[in-house]
C-alpha cells in the first residue's frame, strides 16, 4: 500500500510539474513579446512616475530602521490593507514604504489584472528602483530591506529574483540596474506562484491558501523540491481554508467579488513568520 501511495504522489507531482512547465512556457512567450514591443525607459523615468505616490510609514524613534517595501496586487492600492501591515511593522520598529505602480502611469487595474499592461516582468523595475531609492533615506537601514508582494506584487517579486540571478534587465530597461537589489535580505510573497527557478541569495517565504481560486498551491509544492541549492531558502506556508487576499481585513470590491474572505488566523500566522524572519523585537 505504501508503494502505491508513493507512486501516486510521484505521478501527481510529475503531472503538476508538467502543468507548471506549460504555464511557464506560455508566460515566457508573453514575456518575450512584451520585451520586443515595449519601449525602453530609464530608472530616472521610473522614479519620476513612482516616488510622488509613495506612502512612507515610519515607526517612532531615530532609526535607522529595517524597511519593508510593499507592492500591491493587480487590483491596485488598498489603503486599509497597507495600513494594517504598516501598523504591525511600525509597532515592532520597522518602516514600510508602499509603492503605487499605477497612479503615476494612468493604469487601469482591470488592464493589469488581464495582463494587458504593467506585466510583472516590467514591474520588476519598480522593485529595483525602490530598493535603490530607500538607501538614500536617512532613517532607513539600507542593509535591512525586505520585499512584500501580494498576488501580482508577489509574482513581480519572483520575477525580480529571477532577473537578479543573472542580472537580466527587466522588460522595458536596457540593462540590469546598478545596485540591483543589493541590501534585500528577504522576500514575503502572498498568494503568488512559483515560476522559473532563481538562484540569487535571498531567502523567501510564500504564503498560500488552499481555497484560493486564482492560485493553485500545488504548483509551488511541486516546485519546492526542485528549488536550486545555491539560491536563498524558499519556505512555503499553506493555510487551510484561506482564500486569495486572505489578509485583507477590509477587502476592496474586486476582492469581495472574487470570493475572498478575511482570515485573521492565517494573517496572524503569516505575521508571526515575518517577525521571526526579520528578527523583530517582541
Amino acid at each position: 500500500m505504501r508503494h502505491i501511495i508513493v507512486v501516486g504522489v510521484l505521478y501527481l507531482t510529475t503531472f503538476i510539474a508538467a502543468q507548471a512547465q506549460d504555464a511557464i512556457t506560455a508566460l515566457k512567450a508573453l514575456q518575450d513579446k512584451a520585451r520586443a514591443e515595449m519601449p525602453i525607459t530609464t530608472m530616472q523615468n521610473i522614479n519620476d512616475e513612482l516616488r510622488p505616490h509613495d506612502i512612507i510609514y515610519m515607526p517612532d524613534g531615530v532609526g535607522p530602521f529595517p524597511v519593508v517595501l510593499f507592492f500591491h496586487g493587480c487590483s491596485g492600492r488598498t489603503l486599509s490593507h497597507e495600513q494594517d501591515w504598516a501598523a504591525r511593522l511600525n509597532s515592532k520598529g520597522a518602516a514600510v514604504i508602499s509603492v503605487d505602480s499605477y497612479s503615476g502611469r494612468d493604469i487601469k487595474w482591470e488592464d493589469a489584472c488581464n495582463m494587458q499592461t504593467m506585466l510583472p516582468w516590467q514591474r520588476a523595475s519598480d522593485i529595483a528602483s525602490t530598493v535603490n531609492y530607500v538607501k538614500t533615506l536617512e532613517k532607513i537601514n539600507g542593509e535591512e530591506i525586505y520585499l512584500a508582494g501580494f498576488s501580482h506584487g508577489a509574482i513581480t517579486i519572483w520575477s525580480t529574483l529571477v532577473y537578479a540571478s543573472d542580472e537580466t534587465a527587466p522588460v522595458g530597461l536596457e540593462n540590469w540596474p546598478d545596485g540591483g537589489i543589493e541590501g534585500v535580505k528577504g522576500a514575503f510573497m502572498f498568494y503568488g506562484s512559483c515560476l522559473e527557478p532563481w538562484t540569487v541569495d535571498v531567502d523567501a517565504t510564500m504564503f498560500l491558501g488552499d481555497a484560493d481560486i486564482y492560485i493553485d498551491e500545488k504548483i509551488c509544492q511541486a516546485y519546492q523540491p526542485l528549488h536550486p541549492n545555491e539560491a536563498g531558502n524558499l519556505t512555503i506556508e499553506l493555510y487551510i481554508g484561506a482564500t486569495h487576499t486572505f489578509d485583507h481585513s477590509k477587502p476592496n470590491a474586486s476582492n469581495v467579488e472574487a470570493g475572498s474572505r478575511y482570515d485573521p488566523i492565517a494573517t496572524n500566522k503569516s505575521w508571526k513568520t515575518i517577525q521571526k524572519v526579520m528578527g523583530l523585537r517582541d
